[in-house]
């Protein structure tokens, strides 16, 4: 089985506000279609946030817990801004022939000071064992120390990891760059070389940018690969094994 991050990156136009890439969106799910019935092998998708769900923690300052009632109501907004993105990552992939279906983290997941206490992932194997595709997304769940916080949807890949084989992750670039130079191959010896010249460029991710990609994909310990979800046959070479440009991670 392979576990695939759609990056809010690729999905969403991170400039506006609650703005899909539906060309992007459907042309990456056409890609996944195509490889999920070449390979016939089971999926996990789970998809970044983008323009749907960060806006909303910003504006309510709840990166880091949820304590007034004016983040409450922020905590509530970017819920139901992060559902709306994954009906239409949902709608897409079973528009190209994908059957899925989409699983709040918020009713599954629970947190203590941002590290993942309890994950039930009941209806995740469940979907498996009918043929079905889980899709999961970044989200905001409870935090039994700071009343709620932000989970990535990286996070979310490193806590699977375990039920995959490899780990596949579309983003808006080639993979991870020190300096101009892509990187082609990233393991322990030296990874915290490169670690030094990865960071979050983008201020409005609020889930760790490039760098807490990484992180995550180190923590899990499974061959992983970062890769452009823009280009339709790069996605499609990753997900079948093939040779693409991109960042292995192992």
């Amino acid at each position: 089985m392979q576990i695939v991050k759609l990056g809010g990156s690729v999905i969403t136009r991170k400039g506006g506000f609650e703005k899909a890439n539906s060309p992007a969106l459907r042309a990456l799910c056409k890609e996944i279609a195509y490889a999920r019935k070449k390979s016939r092998e089971p999926l996990i998708i789970v998809h970044g946030a983008g323009s749907f769900g960060h806006p909303h923690v910003l504006k309510y300052k709840i990166r880091n817990g949820v304590r007034t009632p004016l983040q409450a109501q922020g905590f509530a907004k970017t819920h139901q801004s992060v559902q709306k993105l994954s009906a239409l990552v949902a709608s897409e992939l079973m528009r190209a022939g994908v059957p899925c279906a989409s699983i709040p983290p918020l009713a599954i997941v629970r947190t203590k000071n941002k590290k993942i206490t309890e994950f039930c992932t009941d209806a995740i194997d469940s979907l498996l064992s009918l043929g079905i595709t889980p899709v999961l997304y970044g989200d905001v769940v409870i935090d039994d120390a700071l009343g709620g916080c932000v989970l990535s949807g990286d996070a979310i890949i490193s806590a699977l990891a375990k039920k995959a084989r490899r780990l596949v992750l579309f983003t808006n670039v080639d993979g991870i760059y020190a300096g101009k130079a892509l990187v082609r191959e990233i393991n322990s010896k030296n990874a915290p070389s490169i670690l030094m010249h990865v960071g979050n460029s983008n201020h409005a991710d609020v889930t760790g940018g490039m760098r807490g990609k990484l992180l995550e994909l180190l923590k899990a310990k499974k061959p992983a690969f970062i890769a452009n979800g823009s280009k339709p046959h790069v996605v499609r070479n990753v997900l079948l094994g093939k040779n693409a440009v991109c960042t292995r991670i192992n």
